[in-house]
């Protein structure tokens, strides 16, 4: 591949951005003793590669090794876009006809990287449990170790390009969420709603997304996880809308509820609780401070207007670079009860506070926010209140 057609594709960060993570990893290589790391999540190849495709969901394997030139293991029908998205020139292939297991085994052998100590990730999405067994075994065995974890914690502290493109993201989801509050009137469709969003993120500049969005409404709205499926909207309804527009794979999610006609006492005293919570937790983060205790803070609410039994759940998430099946980098780190994880500047996170009263109605509120030398900023900026169609925010 010559630098005149990479030149065809803009990598998202420079050369320098990727020799700091590849350096900040093989420290971390150094601290658990593994001479070889073999990366298998796509989040994280791509974290270290550039390497964008939506063929993902086939195997791949990137080898780290201690010192000296990355190695990457992908289908045959993938290397172009590998050789076109990141600036690997070792890139080896297997056909869809052949063992892809078999063919790392050989790959790594051949280029004499099976002697030392190799740390296998064992988080991969797309790695079943045979073929990580099988990989193991055909790499050695005693000497292979876990290598997840190290890559992750690397991933924690967000670069200023990163959160530039966590910026971007931000308002990419702010246009999907204006058009989807204004598609919003009786007679219309939950679909009718996710569909108004879509179009306006895509149109505004985003790229493929981890999921379709959450548009749930009435008594769908109190089930978590439901999302848009053809229901009527009907006067006094809520809805609870979630989007994620995505920009070079970094995501910038939202959340926001609202109302059909003016709402019920009960609607808006749930509605307050959840942004009374949703603003302590936001007030309560600055670096120095425990994952724990930004959990306390929004649970802290919760707990005392006695809504406690709809919010038994985690208070907020890491985000960043992802693929489908989620935006959130949860596994890495989350905002929830007692964890002792001390913030950093740097870190993002996702705060989505939302109260559930299963099969009559939901809603939810959230900001996508950057732990600062100083304190906290909110990167989404959409107006933080109880939508109320037809009159604006309630």
């Amino acid at each position: 591949m010559t630098e005149a057609s990479r030149d065809l594709h803009v990598m998202p960060f420079s050369p320098d951005e990727y020799a700091r993570r590849l350096d900040a990893v093989r420290r971390g290589m150094a601290e658990r003793e593994v001479d070889l790391l073999l990366v298998t999540g796509p989040e994280n190849v791509t974290y270290l590669t550039g390497y964008e495709t939506i063929g993902y969901a086939s195997f791949q394997c990137l080898a780290v090794p201690a010192d000296g030139p990355l190695t990457m293991i992908v289908r045959e029908m993938e290397k172009t876009v590998a050789a076109t998205s990141t600036r690997i020139d070792d890139i080896a292939g297997f056909g869809d006809t052949e063992d892809a297991v078999e063919t790392v085994r050989t790959v790594l052998g051949s280029r004499g990287r099976l002697g030392g100590r190799i740390g296998l990730e064992d988080g991969g999405w797309f790695v079943s449990p045979a073929a990580h067994g099988r990989l193991r075994a055909g790499l050695g065995g005693d000497r292979v170790t876990s290598g997840s974890g190290i890559v992750e914690v690397v991933r924690r502290i967000k670069s200023s390009r990163e959160i530039d493109l966590i910026r971007t993201a931000c308002r990419l989801t702010e246009a999907g969420m204006r058009a989807a509050l204004e598609a919003i009137r009786p007679g219309a469709t939950e679909n009718h709603v996710a569909a108004a969003a879509y179009n306006a993120m895509t149109l505004a500049g985003s790229d493929f997304y981890v999921g379709d969005p959450i548009v749930t409404s009435g008594w769908r709205s109190g089930v978590a996880h439901f999302t848009f499926a053809n229901r009527t909207l009907e006067s006094g309804d809520t809805l609870l809308i979630e989007l994620g527009a995505a920009k070079r794979r970094y995501f910038g999610p939202l959340m926001r509820g609202a109302s059909i006609g003016r709402p019920c006492d009960e609607i808006r005293r749930m509605a307050d609780v959840i942004l009374a919570a949703l603003n302590a937790a936001i007030a309560a983060i600055r670096p120095g401070v425990t994952s724990g205790a930004v959990d306390a803070a929004c649970r802290g609410v919760i707990e005392e207007a006695g809504f406690e039994p709809y919010f038994r759940k985690r208070t907020g998430y890491s985000v960043g670079v992802a693929f489908a099946p989620d935006w959130g980098e949860g596994h890495i780190l989350s905002l929830r009860r007692d964890d002792p994880t001390v913030l950093k500047a740097g870190m993002v996170f996702h705060i989505p506070p939302a109260l559930r009263l299963p099969r009559r109605w939901g809603l939810g509120f959230s900001e996508t926010v950057l732990v600062s030398d100083s304190g906290c900023e909110v990167l989404t900026r959409h107006p933080r209140a109880l939508f109320v169609a037809g009159g604006g925010p309630a």
